[in-house]
């Protein structure tokens, strides 16, 4: 008996019927046992990760270059008001692809677009900043910002990112403090969507310590290990040398052979979950010592370090989601000795809608950036040791009222 099929036109008609009743359920109140539907339905919303299973598609469509995202929730994002002409970041054009090597990609120099009606511009160096000389000129205090998506400014004009926002404060702080003469601050964008951990480490050896920072600005968020897990298994699946030895050895103790990096004809890994359960074991370590490379490379040039926690915007990054993640986030940061701030209560008490670039896409807006700006500011008066650093013989008790 042959199985009868619906024509494409009843197909699009059924999807459409169930994205209206899953945007209806979206405005029910749920019983508390039925909490999982609810994710699940927000998780419609988000272009990244449900967040965690989301982000597997989406990132590894950009570390990958090959446009694969299976946009999952898609027809309920169009009926959110999702144009067309709204894309993700790996079909921007803004990346330049290094197929072979560690870091994978990168942002490519000297662009100007014009994105979601913001501008979209890169300097001489592939950083979403203003134009900067590699040289350090005498007078300018300069830090440098690791970090991924948010931090880079996804959405917003890089004026409006968060550490834009904080060169400028640090300038008018100085001459409130009424130093004189006064300094100039740089505060250098680094941060790349998608990157993980390990990146922002290779980023940092190869590009950022050029700059001769005086600060080194880490930024975690709670998709961190799920980063680290899409980044080495790339590498694993193109035969990328790992680099540090710390990687190696995870990699062997997990029992990793040729059998695991198996690929099809479209070079997709046939035994991708097996590979994913060898390796889940070991993506905490590899993240504590990813922190101590990093903490160890900023303390032989003598550059004080500290990480920020930075949110996302909705219910995932909310207190009992991020609880544990951010937990453990401090926990490997104090093994090192890292002076943490978390600013993950930064979005807590406003409605998620004024905060997002768009119903359909989570990155904070330019009022979400301020939020954050905010509340790395007020940490930063309030760690004693690195206000001293950078504005020495200031009491940071004082200029917290300022």
């Amino acid at each position: 008996m042959s199985i009868p099929t619906l024509s494409p036109t009843w197909s699009a008609r059924w999807g459409l019927v169930q994205c209206v009743m899953l945007l209806g359920l979206a405005m029910v109140p749920l019983p508390a046992d039925w909490e999982g539907l609810r994710g699940l339905i927000d998780s419609a919303r988000s272009p990244e990760l449900n967040r965690a299973e989301r982000a597997a598609g989406y990132y590894e469509g950009l570390i990958r270059g090959d446009g694969v995202d299976p946009a999952r929730g898609e027809q309920s994002l169009r009926l959110l008001g999702k144009p067309a002409g709204w894309v993700r970041f790996q079909e921007a054009d803004v990346v330049h692809y290094r197929e072979k090597d560690f870091l994978q990609f990168e942002l490519k120099p000297s662009v100007e677009r014009t994105l979601f009606g913001k501008p979209f511009v890169t300097n001489a160096h592939g950083m979403h900043d203003d134009p900067v000389e590699l040289e350090k000129p005498a007078g300018v205090y300069r830090a440098v910002v690791l970090g991924s998506s948010i931090d880079m400014g996804w959405g917003v004009a890089h004026r409006d990112a968060y550490p834009n926002r904080l060169e400028a404060w640090l300038g008018e702080h100085e001459r409130r403090l009424g130093r004189k003469p006064e300094r100039t601050f740089e505060v250098l964008n680094l941060a790349v969507a998608a990157y993980s951990p390990i990146q922002r480490l290779e980023t940092l050896t190869t590009k950022a310590m050029a700059f001769k920072p005086d600060l080194v600005i880490y930024s975690a968020t709670t998709l961190d290990v799920r980063l680290i897990e899409i980044h080495l298994r790339e590498l694993l699946r193109k035969r990328i040398d790992l680099k540090y030895d710390f990687l190696k050895q995870a990699v062997a103790e997990a029992g990793i052979n040729a059998s695991d990096l198996e690929t099809d004809s479209g070079g997709r890994m046939v035994n991708k979950d097996r590979l994913k359960a060898k390796l889940r074991p070991f993506y905490w370590d590899l993240y504590d010592q990813t922190l101590g490379a990093i903490a160890s490379e900023c303390r032989s040039a003598g550059v004080p370090l500290v990480m920020v926690i930075v949110p996302r915007v909705g219910k995932s990054d909310a207190p009992a989601g991020r609880a544990e993640p951010v937990a453990l986030l401090k926990a490997v940061a104090g093994r090192h000795a890292i002076p943490v701030y978390d600013l993950t209560a930064a979005f807590d008490d406003a409605d998620p809608s004024a905060l997002e670039i768009a119903a359909w896409d989570d990155h904070p807006n330019a009022l979400g950036h301020r939020r954050l700006f905010t509340a790395l500011a007020r940490a930063l008066v309030h760690d004693p040791e690195t206000y001293e650093h950078i504005f020495p013989g200031s009491a940071a008790s004082e200029a917290a009222d300022r």
